[in-house]
């Protein structure tokens, strides 16, 4: 009835009196419904109540994938060796990448090799006059015994007297020995001279072919031993390979057309694909050395040789196989050590997480495959905890 009015006038409105109990059941749906509001907006601020953050096992297919760094390397590479011991005075500017054929490399302190030069080459010109004069000397003893012979055959034997004829002799066997001695000594000479050149032109390491420099790895004032490596320079960088040490049981999982995608240092926002081209085999080494071919795209500018990447190589794919996120295998509960068999926690409500041993497969750098009777698709296996 309204305030005031009569049966009839709240009939004739349509007003009705709401009984007590009505009205309080509405303001209880009203009030549920605002807790489970707020429930639901702390869950989205706050998330799940659990402190784990979990993932699913799942039964998939995997394609293994080999993780290999290596070093960048162009075709025709070479590097120069150096020549002699010495010390080290110059080497080319690293802006100076293009190289001309025969050009300057490495210099090396040549003072005292020049200074020996020109030691040897007055010792080779005094050997060479001893030589000359010696030749000289034997020519006249040979003529005055040639005479001596002559006469004394034209006087049937009177002249000149017996003891001319040994003197005659003898300074002919004198002359010739002389002679031999000032050869021997000036052949020396010529040798050292011959040596002092080459030592001389060894003190420049020069480019064998045109090409571009990869890099140098000697400073000036550093002392090289022979047959240590200055350079290296490339015909053709931009004809690259990435070469990735690989053991021998992971080697003959590759194929034959086995297949690369290749992380160059520094240049993580490009990715190039690689083919495999050979395995090397170094003399008594375990290990082997897989090459890879990069194919650059077109109008791209080619990473340097000499820098370093990673070669993600794929294997051949496994099929229907148990699968869990790999960061699952990392995760322990409370940083213990859990010794050398490896595991996976799954999560069990409000239970304490399972740890369940696990016999690890092939991994493809996101999932790892695992072997375990405990674990079945579907289970929830933590990942990490929730800060």
């Amino acid at each position: 009835m309204t305030e005031g009015g009569s049966p009839e006038l709240d009939a004739l409105l349509g007003g009705t009196r709401a009984p007590r109990r009505r009205r309080w059941g509405s303001l209880a749906l009203l009030a549920l419904a605002g807790l489970a509001a707020l429930i639901l907006f702390a869950r989205f601020l706050y998330g799940t109540s659990s402190p784990y953050y979990t993932a699913p096992v799942e039964r998939g297919d995997i394609t293994p994938e080999l993780s290999l760094r290596g070093q960048l390397h162009g075709d025709g590479e070479v590097t120069i060796v150096a020549a002699q011991d010495g010390t080290v005075t110059t080497v080319p500017d690293p802006g100076e990448a293009r190289l001309r054929a025969g050009q300057d490399l490495v210099g090396m302190d040549a003072v005292a090799l020049a200074r020996a030069l020109d030691d040897d080459t007055a010792q080779q010109a005094i050997a060479q006059d001893t030589f000359t004069r010696a030749q000289g000397a034997l020519h006249e003893v040979q003529q005055r015994l040639d005479r001596f012979e002559m006469v004394w055959r034209r006087s049937g034997g009177r002249v000149p007297s017996l003891g001319e004829m040994e003197r005659a002799r003898a300074d002919v066997a004198r002359a010739q020995l002389d002679l031999a001695n000032a050869q021997t000594r000036n052949g020396e000479a010529g040798q050292r001279l011959v040596r002092d050149r080459a030592a001389l032109a060894n003190t420049v390491a020069r480019a064998p072919f045109a090409g571009y420099l990869v890099g140098c790895t000697v400073r000036p004032g550093q002392w090289v031993r022979a047959g240590q490596p200055l350079c290296t320079i490339v015909a053709h960088p931009e004809r690259l390979s990435i070469a990735v040490p690989i053991s021998v049981a992971d080697s003959a999982r590759l194929t034959s057309d086995a297949k690369a995608r290749v992380l160059v240092d520094g240049s993580a926002e490009v990715e190039f694909e690689a083919r495999l081209v050979r395995l090397d085999t170094p003399q008594g080494g375990a290990d082997r050395t897989a090459i890879f071919a990069l194919t650059l795209p077109d109008g791209g500018h080619p990473p340097a040789p000499g820098r370093e990447g990673t070669a993600r190589i794929a294997l051949a794919m496994r099929k229907d196989v148990l699968l869990v996120p790999q960061a699952a295998l990392g995760f322990t509960l409370h940083g213990e050590w859990r010794g050398a068999q490896p595991g996976v926690y799954v999560a069990q409500g409000d239970s304490a997480p399972r740890l369940v041993p696990v016999a690890l497969g092939v991994k493809d750098g996101r999932q790892v495959e695992v072997l375990s009777s405990d674990l079945k698709a579907g289970d929830q296996v933590i990942i990490g905890w929730r800060r």
